[in-house]
């Protein structure tokens, strides 16, 4: 719950998914998400489920480089490293009756996919305490702040890249997709060991959680 708003419940899940092509890791991502809602209106535990609203939901972009491109090449190297750091997610608007009280809620899901991790934010409040705009608001501020806020460093032969550039590509074409390639791969925050992925002065300021994995159970994500 947020400060002031003990109406809302607010819960977070991270869990592994994988290098995966982020223009389609998010709609992979949010079949699971429409399961596990089926399986709780069939266990009877949501009734009278209305989905509002279902579209994309990005997350807030860095700084843009006001710097001017010295050609035409550079401003496709620009463009593309902007279009790959930024992350969008989807969101989901619901409304239900939580049973067994029969309770009218209102709720949104958020789900990202960043760091070789999906990231999902669930939201929910019962109607009479609060308004539609007010926790449309109230959620969308939630995810546009816990979702940067939280984190994953990985450690291991992820760290390791191959960028794949075709050789008959023009320049501006190579330029481009080797910068793709690259920013995406720093996306994936993989470092060799954890000294060098800075565990250490992160529990200076944050708590961080250890989760080891085996090669074998990575791999099958």
């Amino acid at each position: 719950m947020l400060k002031g708003h003990q109406e809302t419940r607010f819960d977070v899940y991270v869990y592994p998914a994988g290098r995966l092509d982020p223009a389609s890791a998010v709609d992979d991502g949010m079949k699971g998400f429409r399961y596990d809602i089926a399986q709780a209106v069939k266990q009877n535990i949501y009734t009278r489920v209305q989905e509002l609203h279902d579209s994309p939901f990005p997350l807030p972009a860095a700084e843009p480089d006001d710097s001017i491109p010295a050609n035409d090449i550079d401003a496709a190297v620009m463009k593309a490293i902007a279009d790959t750091d930024r992350i969008t997610g989807h969101k989901l608007q619901m409304r239900f009756n939580l049973q067994p009280r029969d309770w009218p809620m209102y709720s949104s899901g958020y789900l990202f996919y960043k760091q070789l991790y999906y990231f999902k934010l669930r939201a929910s409040a019962a109607q009479e305490r609060i308004t539609q705009e007010s926790f449309d608001s109230l959620t969308d501020l939630a995810a546009r702040t816990l979702i940067p806020a939280l984190q994953v460093a990985n450690v291991g032969e992820c760290a390791n890249a191959t960028i794949y550039l075709n050789p008959d590509a023009t320049p501006e074409q190579g330029a481009v997709e080797l910068v793709r390639q690259s920013r995406q791969h720093q996306g994936y925050n993989c470092h060799s060991s954890a000294e060098q992925a800075g565990i250490e002065q992160s529990r200076r300021s944050a708590e961080v959680i250890e989760i080891t994995y085996a090669a074998d159970e990575w791999k099958s994500q």
